[in-house]
Parts: C-alpha cells; sequence; structure tokens
C-alpha cells in the first residue's frame, strides 16, 4: 500500500480549508478577486477554487458565454495568484449547474477537505429558495460578504463567516461596455480583456 492510499485510509491527510466560489463569471473582473481575497484572508483558507457555472438554473433563458473561454478568462485572471485555482466540475457536468450537486461531488472526490461556500448578500438572501440548500449548509460553511452597513442575518444549522467589504464592478456594465467597443474598462483586468476581444464577442 503507498504512503497516499495508507494515508486515505486512516484519516492521516492534513485536512485543508477550501474556498469555493461559483459563478458565471461572464467575465471575471477586478470585484470576484477582492471578494475571493477578502474570504481568503478572513477564514485564512488554504486555497479558494473558482467554478464556473454550465447553466446556471436562475439563469437558463440567458445562458453565458462558452464555459471554456471563461475558465480561460478567470486563469489568465489568478494567475498572479498561488492559493487560487480554476475548476471545471461544473463545466464537465451535465444539466443545470446545481450548487448541492457540486459541493457532493467535491465532498466525495476530496473528502480531507474543509469546505466553505462564498457568496455575496444579496445570494445569502436567496439561499432558501435554492434546490437543496440544506444539503449545502451540511457539506459546507458560508463565507458571506457584507455590503458596508447591510447586516447578515444567520440561520440555525447554517455555519455562517461574515466579511465586510464593497467593490463597484459590475459584469452586466462591463459587457456592455465591452459590446460598444470601449477600450480601457474599468475593473477588468487588461490581458482578460485581451482575450476576451481575441476570443469571443458580446
Amino acid at each position: 500500500m503507498d504512503n497516499v492510499c495508507y494515508a486515505a485510509r486512516f484519516g492521516q491527510y492534513e485536512r485543508r480549508k477550501i474556498g469555493v466560489f461559483g459563478g458565471s463569471f461572464d467575465p471575471v473582473h477586478e470585484g470576484h478577486i477582492h471578494l475571493a481575497t477578502l474570504a481568503k484572508e478572513a477564514v485564512e483558507l488554504d486555497e479558494v477554487w473558482f467554478l464556473p457555472c454550465g447553466v446556471s438554473p436562475h439563469k437558463m433563458e440567458t445562458p453565458p458565454s462558452d464555459g471554456a473561454l471563461r475558465a480561460h478568462w478567470l486563469r489568465i485572471a489568478i494567475a498572479g495568484l498561488p492559493w487560487a485555482k480554476v475548476s471545471d466540475i461544473e463545466l464537465t457536468a451535465e444539466g443545470p449547474s446545481y450548487s448541492y450537486l457540486t459541493l457532493r461531488r467535491l465532498s466525495e472526490k476530496y473528502p480531507a477537505n474543509d469546505w466553505y461556500w462564498i457568496m455575496g448578500g444579496d445570494q445569502w438572501t436567496a439561499l432558501p429558495r435554492w434546490k437543496n440548500s440544506e444539503t449545502i449548509a451540511k457539506l459546507a460553511s458560508f463565507i458571506v460578504l457584507a455590503r458596508d452597513g447591510v447586516a447578515i442575518d444567520p440561520r440555525p444549522g447554517y455555519r455562517l463567516h461574515t466579511v465586510t467589504g464593497e467593490h463597484p464592478a459590475s459584469a452586466t456594465a462591463i459587457r456592455a461596455a465591452l459590446a460598444a467597443g470601449e477600450k480601457d474598462i474599468p475593473y477588468l483586468d487588461k490581458d482578460v480583456a485581451s482575450a476576451i476581444r481575441s476570443k469571443t464577442s458580446y
């Protein structure tokens, strides 16, 4: 039995704290990186995994840009962040990207990790309407971004870490600026902007 199998069998892996940051990332912008950084520092995460969704069940009528392109843009954006990585687990799954299924697959594949689901305050408010949100609560803690002055109310049975901060970036505004042919777009990494213009159009 090799060392990896022995450690897995007898529980000798050092547990790692992994933040999971899902979203369309269409495109990734500085606000996403800011939130990931806040989450990492506040909870002392070992890594943050960015998970571009395939098709969000909340946006079935407006599917995002090609998944491979969005993952490519993400890898460009996090190139200087050794604690960040991109996972294609939702892009390669069939059907809509339900968060509880994603987290279940991650937990089964990486049982030695402790999971932290990163989200904005608006998503926390909407969480009870997510499909099987109680499954997410069993498998992960939550790191929620509270905009300055806005309280995040805890929920029984949900492990909550709140971080405070905000960022003015908007993916909708960035897409509009790209469609209008603007050159210097605030809050969009220049290398990401170059990759977007060379690969796709809005």
